[in-house]
């Protein structure tokens, strides 16, 4: 039950259990009221613990932590209405400096950056380039793509991985390739990349990296670059997220955390008119958390009503037409 969610996300869990731990040692709370914990003791948790301190979706977390604890131990779980009104009400009383700002997008401005500076020739900057594309354009999470240090076949990707390739109705090519889990569906999910049709699109970045890399093991992560000497080493996440911040700091852009392609991914592919329901279903989001990845608002809702008024009076024209056609006007 607890390989049911991602690694780093059974570590937040557990600073929320350690945390609920501490607090019940402090006020002398005896292990068999801990669990099943009361509603009570789990809103006075909140109340006296975190609040002011804090904000909603850390507490969020905790709660689940919490929840997840029971479940393995096969206890009930009392939090329910009033538990839901303390988190409300606490998450009212944190502190500003608790709310994360929003993080920056990247953008394509930043994604040809890194097409005019990196060595196309280089592997490793071949390999940096191909995952920038497919994060951008797949609107991807860099954890579905790169490795932070040790290589985990049950959790990232490797070059064996089932990868396939096709043309659209329309003449735009297209490559998928499986992960073997995301962050909501542990037992795995697809990438698909579509042609963009210009220097930044992911399947060319793909294909470039795949031919260039071919001396490598199939069970190799699958963004492993070539070195000196006959040998290869995985593109790490910090790695490529240094090498990008190094040119888009030379070019002049802002520089941004591995997470700013997944949401500048989303918000390009809406602002080119993309219909939503295809972002999400791009992005593989499963729930409305897809609309906090939404970047230029007002720029996005302008152009899709915009779309809706354009479509009201074609269909208006349209009617007129027949209907003239029907009375002989």
């Amino acid at each position: 039950m607890a390989n049911s969610v991602l690694p780093s996300t059974l570590s937040n869990y557990a600073a929320g259990l350690i945390r609920f731990t501490k607090f019940c040692d402090d006020f002398h709370v005896p292990e068999e009221t801990r669990m099943p914990a009361p509603e009570t003791l789990l809103s006075t948790f909140i109340s006296t613990h975190v609040a002011g301190s804090v904000g909603l979706s850390t507490m969020k977390t905790w709660i689940e932590g919490l929840r997840l604890w029971h479940i393995i131990n096969d206890a009930p779980w009392h939090g329910s209405l009033a538990l839901n009104l303390t988190i409300k009400g606490t998450a009212k009383m944190a502190p500003l400096s608790s709310r994360r700002p929003k993080r920056d997008p990247v953008t394509i401005e930043h994604i040809r950056a890194l097409h005019r500076r990196l060595d196309l020739t280089n592997a490793f900057d071949i390999a940096v380039f191909a995952v920038a594309c497919i994060a951008f354009w797949g609107c991807c999470r860099l954890g579905e793509l790169l490795i932070d240090s040790s290589f985990d076949p049950k959790s990232h990707v490797a070059r064996d991985t089932a990868i396939s390739r096709g043309v659209a109705s329309n003449g735009s090519a297209f490559i998928n390739f499986n992960i073997p889990r995301s962050k909501t569906k542990p037992n795995g999910d697809r990438i698909n990349l579509s042609d963009s049709t210009c220097q930044c699109s992911p399947t060319l970045a793909f294909e470039h990296h795949i031919s260039l890399n071919t001396n490598l093991p199939s069970d190799a992560p699958l963004f492993t670059f070539e070195t000196a000497g006959g040998s290869w080493s995985p593109l790490k996440r910090a790695w490529f997220v240094d090498r990008c911040n190094e040119i888009w700091s030379t070019e002049g852009y802002p520089t941004t955390t591995g997470h700013g392609f997944r949401i500048g991914g989303t918000t390009h592919l809406l602002l080119l008119g993309v219909d939503p329901w295809i972002v999400m279903v791009q992005g593989r989001w499963s729930s409305q958390a897809f609309l906090g990845y939404w970047r230029r608002c007002e720029e996005i809702l302008s152009l899709f009503i915009g779309f809706s008024f354009q479509s009201r009076e074609s269909i208006l024209t349209t009617m007129s037409a027949f209907k003239n056609r029907l009375t002989g006007k």
